[in-house]
């Protein structure tokens, strides 16, 4: 139970109860659920009925909006994320489905590699399918530059606290340059942009839902391969080069059988 008696979990919790009280809940309770790297707070509510999920996202500082909007284009593409119960944009609140409360990242191993990574494939099959132009954010040169810029802004020169010589920048420059116009010479599609374990989670009761999807308000419009390469070659979790491979190939069929601009060849796409 929180004990957060804060103005911001007054609000919060005044906010609830007459939603609840709809529905004939009285009393309830609230546990921390999950954390991300903003400035969001995701909470549990426990009621006789189940439970679900509330979002904290203060709007001076976070905006609800494209989270709504992603959430409704991939239930509507039939992949499993929370549906949206209520909400108050003004105030920054959301009452979502709960999803559970295990990630791949917890339970994933060799055992079980197979049967969590291959509705992932289909899920992301089924989000890529539903794609339209002009309906997210551009995942373009200026947005991908800004992202390898975290590189030496922040793991060279925050972390190691090295500075590079100007040889090194200008090879690290051309690297960047090579990676970008890889990227924007991909068909798109939808991207999540954060496809990976982490971002997974486990429908224990109804496995055929495997994955729900999490942390999707960043998507974009980009390159097919990228969310691909996020679930395979995550960054918390290694897996050896034949599996790899293989959860690529089997990907990569089905999304060419579905019509999705993959290339022809699947060593150019996973080249």
């Amino acid at each position: 139970m929180i004990e957060d008696i804060s103005p911001r979990m007054r609000a919060l919790t005044a906010w609830l109860r007459p939603i609840l009280a709809d529905e004939g809940v009285t009393d309830f309770q609230l546990t921390p659920a999950s954390e991300d790297a903003s400035f969001r707070r995701y909470f549990r509510i426990t009621t006789p009925a189940g439970t679900r999920i509330v979002m904290d996202a203060p709007t001076a500082l976070e905006d609800c909006r494209p989270f709504i909007k992603v959430a409704g284009l991939m239930n509507d593409a039939g992949v499993h994320a929370p549906r949206i119960l209520a909400q108050d944009l003004t105030q920054g609140f959301l009452l979502l489905t709960d999803l559970g409360t295990q990630t791949y990242l917890d339970v994933l191993n060799d055992d079980n590699f197979d049967a969590l990574f291959r509705p992932a494939n289909d899920a992301l099959v089924k989000w890529q399918l539903a794609s339209k132009p002009d309906v997210l954010p551009p995942y373009d040169a200026a947005l991908l530059q800004r992202e390898l810029s975290l590189f030496p802004d922040w793991y060279i020169a925050k972390h190691l606290q090295v500075e590079l010589a100007s040889a090194q920048r200008e090879t690290l420059s051309q690297m960047f340059a090579l990676i970008v116009n890889a990227n924007l010479a991909q068909k798109k599609v939808y991207v999540h942009c954060d496809y990976m374990p982490r971002n997974l989670m486990v429908a224990d009761d109804e496995p055929k839902n495997n994955p729900g999807v999490i942390d999707f308000q960043d998507a974009v419009y980009g390159p097919i391969s990228y969310d691909i390469a996020s679930l395979y070659r995550d960054a918390f979790i290694s897996w050896d080069e034949e599996q790899i491979l293989d959860g690529t190939i089997r990907y990569w069929e089905k999304a060419k059988k579905a019509g999705l601009p993959v290339p022809a060849a699947f060593d150019d796409f996973y080249r």
